[in-house]
């Protein structure tokens, strides 16, 4: 039975009431695997099996200002990084290999458009790399058109839940509306879009296959990555369950049969022990492996910390996930 579901959706367009039916049984193992088989193959056909770095996160480049805080996140807690240290961060990941960076911030409601072409300009004045960016709904249309010409590869729009509930019970300051109208804006303009699904954050499988379905709609988008739910201490959200691999990885498996030539990454709450399953999940093709934190940040297993300055840190996990793909023949440029 699972298995016509799964030609059925192969056969031709896949629709929501068919990708539904089909990660709602790809909970049982034997069917999760058929499915993960069958992602994987249309991701080898269609985009290729080999993997790239992803652009090196330079985190809190400027202070979140979203107000009431969204109750599952602790960024907020993170001080701010100078103009100094970030174009350090910058200089130093082209010496890793890095051939682009991408700037996450916090957000304002009320715009963040002079701070972030501040920014750019400062980095632009040392390095042509390309920049990515994340700062949530702080940006006007005409910032994005003058980032448009700046090497600019792509604004992420972290809309995490099409559920106008779940959005927000969680996420009580911000807007769904301002994300839903950065996509139409991205759209316009030409700017490629990196949506973000937030899996484990509460609502249905149904909200998550609607939300997959609302990013197809653009014709720029380039990439939906998927976070998984941690409950951070101190924040609102951390009695909540932690989010299962499993979940995770079927809902990628699904949206690469729904989105066949977009690229599938995970974001926040994974871990590199989370790259074989989302690989075979149909996921690719790109891979973060380098990131900035706070010095006192712990690492992980065959992780190299490369210093920025007396209070911030890059972290390169570079080797160990060379070291996880080559136990699984994958190449990684």
């Amino acid at each position: 039975m699972f298995e016509k579901l799964l030609e059925k959706a192969r056969s031709g367009e896949i629709t929501k009431e068919l990708a539904l039916e089909i990660l709602t049984k790809s909970k049982k193992p034997e069917n999760a695997l058929k499915l993960f088989e069958m992602a994987s193959k249309v991701r080898n056909e269609v985009i290729g099996p080999n993997l790239l770095w992803a652009g090196g996160g330079i985190r809190a480049t400027v202070p979140c200002k979203i107000e009431p805080r969204c109750k599952y996140c602790s960024f907020y807690l993170r001080g701010e990084f100078k103009l100094e240290t970030i174009i350090s961060c910058v200089k130093i990941m082209e010496e890793i290999g890095m051939r682009e960076i991408h700037l996450v911030g916090g957000a304002n409601l009320q715009g963040y458009d002079e701070e972030v072409l501040e920014l750019i300009k400062a980095i632009r004045s040392v390095s042509n790399i390309a920049i990515g960016l994340n700062f949530g709904c702080s940006l006007s249309e005409d910032t994005i058109r003058l980032l448009k010409g700046m090497n600019i590869f792509g604004i992420t729009i972290a809309i995490e839940t099409i559920n106008e509930e779940l959005f927000k019970a969680s996420k009580p300051g911000d807007s769904l509306k301002l994300k839903k109208e950065m996509f139409t804006i991205c759209e316009r303009v030409g700017m490629p879009i990196h949506a973000m699904l937030f899996v484990g954050l509460g609502g249905t499988l149904e909200d998550r296959i609607n939300l997959i379905y609302f990013v197809k709609q653009f014709s720029h988008l380039s990439t939906l990555s998927f976070s998984r739910f941690f409950p951070f201490s101190g924040t609102p959200f951390q009695d909540h369950q932690r989010c299962s691999p499993w979940d995770v990885a079927t809902t990628i498996a699904v949206a690469r049969l729904v989105l066949p030539k977009i690229n599938l990454s995970i974001a926040a709450g994974n871990t590199v022990d989370d790259i074989p399953l989302w690989y075979i999940a149909g996921g690719g093709n790109q891979i973060q492996g380098v990131y900035t934190t706070e010095k006192n940040f712990p690492l992980g297993p065959g992780e190299i910390m490369v210093p920025v300055d007396e209070d911030h840190i890059i972290i390169n996990r570079m080797p160990i996930v060379q070291h996880y793909l080559e136990d699984m023949d994958v190449s990684i440029r």
